[in-house]
């Protein structure tokens, strides 16, 4: 959450992240909530825009099917029907197919 400047070592120290995590909160006038849950957060704001789920995953340190499995259940959107519009509009007859009789 809070990265060290380089070459210093992570503080891990419950007390001490959570006391500036809070400070952070507050100053961006966000409610209060675990730093767990910016996880979640940032999990389902990365995918309801339609990022790259290999990316999401690979930056929660998670399997695309363990993220999907995890996250993908929350989004329901007007924006899921976009998906549908990257169909061809319609299919295009194949010239010559041969009638069923001819097939067999």
């Amino acid at each position: 959450m809070f990265q060290p400047s380089k070459g210093g070592l992570w503080i891990n120290e419950p007390s001490v992240t959570i006391r500036h995590f809070k400070s952070a909160l507050k100053a961006l006038n966000i409610r209060e909530r675990r730093q767990y849950d910016t996880r979640h957060t940032y999990a389902t704001m990365c995918l309801m825009p339609g990022m790259n789920p290999a990316f999401i995953a690979n930056q929660l340190g998670h399997s695309v099917e363990m993220l999907l499995s995890t996250y993908a259940k929350w989004i329901s959107s007007s924006s899921d029907w976009r998906e549908l519009e990257k169909l061809p509009p319609r299919v295009e007859l194949v010239q010559n197919w041969p009638k069923y009789d001819e097939r067999a």
